[in-house]
């Protein structure tokens, strides 16, 4: 009889996904027990691989290169780890009974008494192979090179940060090498656009005085040069907008524990990644012409011509399948300063914000045009949350031109890849993010 690994971690949600390099986000994973190829012990921990056991049946590598296999980490009774093995070994040697190995964290119950439910439960299942002496996860590509195949290969990065493939490159990406040759406390005039695309997109205008942060010379709570900006500066983006899916990510500090608007357009009204009270403008219905600072966060986005009631979902719960996350938060160690975010928009309109350890922190449902049709609702553009319409950037550091309970920190990273990456690319992006800037 053919036996089978089962291994549940969490429930099943909207952004559950079957492969992932750091693990996050699989939800349920079997696998056949004659495909196991070791098994090994820490403390606490059963490591368990597979052989065949990714969704590949052929790789073309770059030089130094692996696939790591599909990996099983199980928590268990420390001191219990090889008689845990040993049951597993059992189990699976024994004619007859039960088919089915479980080891269920949702429902804490197991095939075998020694599983520990304190610790998550770690599956990889790999999309991308790793550079053997480095350990770090390889998109070398030699498609798409002009140089000499099997000496050159296609290099993604921009501004320290690999995006995998060339699809995924943001259209425009403000990092802190566009500020490398500019002096601590000068005046940041301009700041150059390292995304797609190019020169168009530079900032070429302030309002207030945003001012260089070196970390080398002051203390910023992050490791890269960054645009610092009190309540009263701002940076005039030149217009970018996007009308479909795509993924908007950054990296900032706050020098006060509030949330605030933080992007947008030149009108109030298109903005995001979150919202307080606020009083609109009279004289142009739908804009946001006055906020007022909330001590933590939410996730609230509306897009350009949209002036009903923002697209929000709180970010402190478990609601579909997230993980209830505060900020900004000065109550743990300085790191807890740095605030990353990755947002994405699907083709269907839903909308899923990741924070900087890539856990799903906060959803909102779609509601556009079609799902507005389809359920027969009449809708339009004053029809509350929805979620559809062009992301227009105008502004970063406020939105309109709000100074008064505005945004102050520092801006390290703020970009937009004209796309939706998906789940496992924008858990990796999130990581890449803080791992580059924290201290």
């Amino acid at each position: 009889m053919k036996k089978f690994f089962l291994f549940r971690k969490e429930n099943v949600t909207i952004s559950s996904v079957p492969v992932s390099d750091q693990g996050v986000g699989i939800s349920v994973l079997a696998l056949p027990a004659d495909s196991m190829s070791f098994m090994s012990a820490s403390k606490g921990m059963v490591f368990i691989a597979f052989n065949d056991a990714t969704v590949y049946e052929e790789s073309n590598l770059t030089d130094g290169e692996s696939f790591e296999k599909t990996t099983v980490k199980i928590p268990c009774e420390e001191g219990q780890e090889v008689g845990l093995m040993e049951s597993i070994l059992a189990f699976i040697a024994r004619d007859g009974g039960s088919s089915i190995m479980r080891f269920d964290a949702v429902d804490k119950d197991s095939t075998f008494s020694r599983v520990s439910f304190d610790d998550k439960i770690q599956s990889h299942v790999h999309v991308n192979p790793i550079k053997r002496i480095t350990g770090k996860i390889s998109t070398q590509t030699f498609l798409g090179t002009t140089g000499s195949v099997g000496a050159d290969v296609v290099d993604n990065t921009i501004g320290g940060i690999d995006f995998r493939i060339e699809e995924n490159k943001p259209a425009i990406d403000y990092n802190h090498e566009g500020l490398s040759q500019k002096a601590d406390g000068s005046e940041i005039n301009s700041w150059e656009n390292a995304g797609t695309g190019g020169n168009t997109y530079n900032i070429g205008a302030n309002v207030g005085a945003p001012i260089v942060s070196d970390p080398a010379v002051s203390a910023s709570y992050l490791s890269k040069k960054s645009a610092k900006c009190d309540t009263n500066s701002y940076f005039i983006v030149p217009t970018y907008s996007t009308p479909n899916d795509y993924t908007l990510y950054f990296a900032i500090t706050q020098t006060r524990n509030d949330a605030h608007p933080f992007y947008g357009d030149g009108d109030g009204i298109c903005f995001g990644y979150n919202l307080g009270q606020f009083k609109e403008d009279e004289a142009n219905p739908g804009a946001i012409a006055k906020i007022r600072s909330m001590h933590f966060g939410n996730f609230a986005v509306r897009h350009a011509s949209r002036i009903g009631a923002a697209a929000i979902s709180e970010v402190s719960d478990d609601s579909n399948g997230t993980i209830p996350f505060k900020y900004p938060n000065y109550e743990g160690d300085i790191y807890d300063r740095i605030l990353v975010f990755v947002i994405r928009r699907d083709v269907e309109g839903n909308m899923y914000m990741y924070n900087k350890l890539g856990e799903f922190v906060s959803f909102i449902a779609a509601r556009t045009a079609a799902t507005l049709l389809k359920d027969g609702i009449k809708y339009t553009d004053a029809t509350d949350y929805r979620t559809d319409g062009d992301l227009k950037i105008e502004r970063l550091g406020t939105i309109n031109d709000i100074t008064t309970n505005a945004f102050g920190g520092s801006i390290a990273r703020f970009g937009v890849i004209p796309r939706d990456i998906g789940t496992s690319s924008c858990i990796k992006l999130a990581e890449d993010l803080y791992n580059l800037y924290k201290i």
